[in-house]
């Protein structure tokens, strides 16, 4: 199993309600506090990573879920 895919998992395991809580809680750096949207599941140093865009501007953003 791929990195990405145990991250996904660990994702996936997060209650429903705690993951939108934490998808709208994205600094973008134009905008301030956002909601990342289009983003992808990914890892770093055994972290969860979405990486995506701002709802607002579209630039783009990223949560460290740890």
């Amino acid at each position: 199993m791929s990195k990405d895919e145990l991250a996904n998992r660990r994702w996936m395991a997060i209650p429903g309600h705690i993951r939108k809580k934490l998808e709208g809680n994205v600094f973008c750096r134009n905008c301030g506090v956002t909601t990342i949207i289009d983003y992808i599941v990914g890892s770093e140093n055994h972290k969860t990573v979405l990486e995506g865009r701002c709802e607002k501007c579209g630039a783009a953003v990223a949560r460290l879920i740890d």
